[in-house]
């Protein structure tokens, strides 16, 4: 067995790119057993006394195929495991006439989208990134939050007759971005989709997801952070969570305030601004920038000094740059450590997030932010998220929940090979 190093703890493209199928399927198979077995024991019970040609882990493992050789179709599936004699060793197929129809992969997925079993599913992803939590030092300090567009199987018209969609439980949703064109000049883009938001906890450092919301896309997503937060709380209470990164959509004092008192972390959130970064602000608490950045007595933007306790504290510009001070005022500091001034973070949590939104390290935190953007561009580009071809909140749940599986999978794969030291590598089998 040999070894390549890597430059980051889980390379997802080098797993992806490097492994042949076979051996990635064999991986992924293992490494998921432990977290889909209740789910296939109680699918296996229920049909005891009956005629069982296709045991509930035979198709689940065909099911978890599609994802690994990337077949988004059942027939599609169906062909490939009738051409590949491995693959349907693979998967527990003894012969070509044992290969599922198409309509058994439907009601094996209309078995796994009742209630009780989707429920299962929900508990394996979650003891799934428990157990990752235990194998890599870490997970969970620095965790960004994002939705991505996920359309349904349906083009979202209504039946003249009833008006019903095709798909109920989905909806349509708008995003509006900015672009600059060829010519320097700012365009709005606007994006819309039928069918659901994924709003997805990503692990920024390691760049895998630990917990996810599936609704219909004309939700808002400001509103999900303390939602789906509550949840990552309530089952993962042991994540270090030091700060949380998100962009302007999610830019709201409730938002700040939450991620401040409850989880204890930093909120790096991106501010929607009014009239610009430098621009004063005539709303704050004290005289400052858009940013929270306090502007002195001379005109100029205090320096920041760090956190004390539930405050931060800034200093004289002047004393910080080794110059004269321009004030004029008489109750400008004389002393050599110049005048400071404390903001109180509980007041104004959104302007003043526990940390100067003009540092080095707020901008540091939120650079890493572009994690949740190369998780989505995996799950859409590897796993099948933009393929989806069910409809149905509860199955377009568990094909999201599948991909997520996947990911994770491949992740304890690699962390496993060589225990944490080796935990950077990404592994080819021999030639």
């Amino acid at each position: 067995m040999s070894y390549i190093r890597q430059g980051q703890l889980f390379t997802f493209e080098s797993f992806w790119n490097e492994e042949d199928d076979n051996s990635r399927l064999v991986m992924v198979l293992s490494a998921l057993q432990p977290y889909l077995a209740p789910l296939v024991a109680k699918l296996g019970r229920e049909r005891m006394g009956r005629r069982n040609h296709y045991p509930a882990q035979v198709l689940m493992n065909a099911f978890v195929a599609g994802y690994v050789y990337q077949i988004p179709v059942k027939n599609e599936l169906i062909r490939e495991l009738r051409r590949n004699g491995s693959l349907r060793r693979l998967v527990g197929i003894d012969s070509m006439s044992r290969v599922p129809n198409a309509w058994q992969f439907s009601r094996f997925m209309g078995k796994l989208a009742e209630d009780e079993n989707l429920a299962l599913l929900d508990d394996g992803f979650h003891r799934c990134v428990e157990d990752l939590r235990r194998l890599l030092p870490g997970l969970g300090r620095n965790l960004g939050i994002d939705g991505t567009a996920v359309r349904s199987w349906s083009s979202g018209t209504r039946d003249e007759k009833t008006g019903a969609a095709s798909d109920p439980d989905a909806a349509w949703g708008k995003r509006e971005k900015r672009k600059i064109s060829g010519n320097g000049k700012v365009e709005k883009v606007v994006k819309k989709w039928f069918g659901y938001i994924l709003t997805l906890i990503v692990d920024t450092d390691h760049e895998l997801p630990i917990c996810y919301d599936v609704s219909p896309a004309n939700e808002n997503e400001c509103p999900k952070l303390p939602e789906v937060f509550g949840e990552l709380n309530e089952k993962h209470p042991h994540l270090p969570i030091q700060a949380v990164i998100a962009d302007a959509g999610y830019d709201s004092a409730a938002n700040c305030a939450y991620i401040l008192r409850e989880l204890d972390a930093l909120p790096i959130i991106k501010m929607r601004l009014d009239e610009g970064p430098d621009a004063e602000c005539k709303t704050s608490l004290c005289r400052c920038t858009e940013l929270g950045v306090p502007i002195c007595d001379e005109g100029s933007k205090m320096r920041y000094a760090g956190r004390d306790g539930k405050y931060l504290k800034w200093r004289c510009p002047a004393v910080m740059e080794g110059r004269d001070c321009l004030c004029k005022i008489d109750n400008c500091s004389t002393s050599a450590y110049g005048r400071t001034l404390k903001v109180s973070i509980e007041e104004d949590p959104r302007r003043f997030p526990g940390l100067s939104r003009d540092s080095h390290k707020w901008r540091r935190l939120y650079r890493k932010r572009s994690a949740n953007e190369r998780v989505n561009a995996r799950l859409k580009g590897y796993l099948l998220l933009d393929d989806q071809r069910v409809r149905g909140k509860a199955k377009v749940t568990i094909q999201i929940l599948m991909s997520l599986f996947v990911m994770l999978a491949s992740a304890i794969s690699m962390a496993k090979l060589d225990k944490l030291e080796d935990v950077r590598r990404i592994v080819a089998l021999a030639a």
